[in-house]
């Protein structure tokens, strides 16, 4: 960090001349000037008064800032040593209410995340319930048990069944789409085994 203790000073000597220098120690070196250890030029001019003094600076700006009004006439630099000294003013002022801005600003920003951190957590919550009710509500329902498939000699069994007035070979072939042999071989199987009854030749009936 750049070492902001340098002032630019303007003095009045004693037959009304003026001398800008730098230090920063000002009250030391204004007593180095009346006491005739200081810069040359205020030995046989003291004792001196202090009319101006600059905003704190690094040396650099300071040199610079001296270098400039030391440039200027007589009648110039004091009038030159104000103005910086002016501006150096406001640009404090405008500084120090920016600086004043920014914190407001980090306090509205704080504000803000805590407000926000707050409307989270039950937004959350709900976040989290809907799961859980979808969860519930989407459970799968059980599924249903595939009817076992009827063999082919059920299919013929179910066709006879309850016909009082029997059903014939070519009856049963239509139905099930069984060929005249596999018909003829439930029957005579079903008919040995008492499941079904003929009524009149090529007729049948469930038992």
């Amino acid at each position: 960090m750049k070492n902001k203790k340098w002032v630019v000073y303007l003095i009045r000597c004693s037959d009304n001349s003026l001398y800008c220098g730098i230090s920063n120690n000002l009250k030391n070196r204004l007593v180095e000037h009346n006491s005739g250890k200081g810069a040359k030029y205020t030995r046989s001019r003291k004792p001196v008064k202090l009319i101006g003094i600059s905003p704190e600076m690094t040396k650099s700006e300071a040199l610079k800032l001296e270098y400039r009004i030391k440039q200027l006439p007589a009648d110039k630099k004091l009038s030159e040593f104000l103005r910086e000294e002016n501006v150096m003013t406001i640009f404090k002022k405008n500084l120090q209410s920016l600086q004043k801005e920014i914190k407001a600003l980090e306090k509205k920003m704080e504000k803000l995340i805590v407000a926000a951190q707050k409307s989270k957590k039950p937004a959350t919550g709900k976040k989290t319930l809907a799961k859980s009710v979808k969860a519930k509500g989407t459970k799968k329902a059980p599924a249903k048990k595939r009817a076992a498939k009827l063999t082919a000699t059920d299919q013929v069994l179910q066709i006879l069944k309850g016909r009082k007035r029997g059903v014939s070979v070519a009856t049963l072939m239509e139905k099930t789409g069984f060929d005249s042999k596999k018909v003829q071989n439930i029957l005579q199987r079903t008919y040995k085994q008492g499941k079904i009854k003929r009524v009149e030749k090529g007729k049948y009936v469930g038992a």
